[in-house]
């Protein structure tokens, strides 16, 4: 069994979901479980993730923590869930962006919990940029001095990254301590924007955009359609790309709110909404029952 940090760390995945609701059993749940929860049998499977939650909470805010807590603030209280969508662990560059989101413009939320270090944050931002235009840090409110040191040795750049702080109260869009991205456009690149998109979607775009499909042996389908997308003006490449990535996730917002708070990243993330009456009967069930 690994050690006590990675174990935590991975209750609020995909994996243990399934495994929970297909078996009714997950090592790694029923390790933390033990660990963590005084008299679990007495409490339903709800309940104990809740409580599993709460000591992330308090003691090791990871990086699930904080993705949870931005996508509830940010999908709860900001924006309309039928009219945003949003991803994590999407590849731009030689980076994975910890969360994206899509509304009437493209975001990066680039996380640094109290687990991260900052070695990479210059090369991770700049990939972002060659996609977007507007990236943000989320960092902890302890870090706040350290994060604004850090970015303004980037440049202007750097003077464009957005910055949010989780507080110590969960709190994270504080105008008096967070500061709004700038749009930056310096890097942007047609190729990192296309790479965005599955084929179904850049397909779509090229046959809107300039009424048929690129005439092209199958294995050199993409680079042609990558070329054709290259005659796109950058700004519009950008825009018609944000429009197909808001057709996935889609999602209500009578569904969303069904997921309990703890678990709505990975619920979300996951594409395991079709699951959520299967997942509701397993919070209601009794741990070992």
């Amino acid at each position: 069994m690994p050690d006590t940090n990675r174990a935590i760390n991975r209750v609020f995945t995909r994996k243990v979901i399934i495994d929970l609701l297909q078996n009714g059993q997950n090592d790694v749940f029923d390790y933390v479980v033990k660990r963590y929860i005084d008299d679990p049998e007495s409490k339903n499977h709800g309940q104990l993730i809740s409580e599993i939650y709460a000591h992330l909470g308090k003691q090791q805010r990871n990086e699930y923590y904080y993705m949870n807590t931005l996508l509830n603030k940010l999908l709860d209280g900001i924006h309309n869930v039928n009219t945003t969508s949003a991803f994590s662990q999407v590849r731009i560059g030689h980076s994975v962006a910890d969360f994206v989101m899509i509304n009437g413009e493209g975001r990066v939320y680039e996380i640094k919990s109290e687990l991260d270090n900052f070695d990479r944050l210059n090369d991770q931002l700049r990939d972002y940029y060659r996609a977007f235009s507007k990236v943000s840090v989320l960092a902890s409110i302890h870090e706040l001095d350290r994060i604004k040191n850090i970015l303004s040795s980037f440049g202007d750049m750097g003077d464009a990254v957005g910055i949010y702080v989780l507080s110590d109260q969960n709190t994270i869009f504080n105008k008096n301590r967070s500061r709004e991205p700038q749009r930056y456009d310096d890097l942007l690149d047609h190729a990192n924007i296309f790479k965005l998109l599955r084929k179904r979607e850049y397909e779509n775009i090229i046959s809107k955009y300039f009424g048929n499909l690129p005439q092209a042996e199958p294995v050199f389908h993409f680079k042609a359609c990558l070329e054709k997308f290259h005659e796109i003006p950058i700004h519009s490449a950008q825009k018609l790309v944000f429009q197909e990535l808001k057709k996935r996730n889609k999602i209500t917002i009578e569904e969303f709110e069904k997921i309990q708070p703890e678990l709505k990243s990975v619920v979300y993330f996951s594409g395991l909404v079709r699951e959520m009456p299967k997942i509701e009967q397993l919070l209601q069930k009794e741990y070992g029952g």
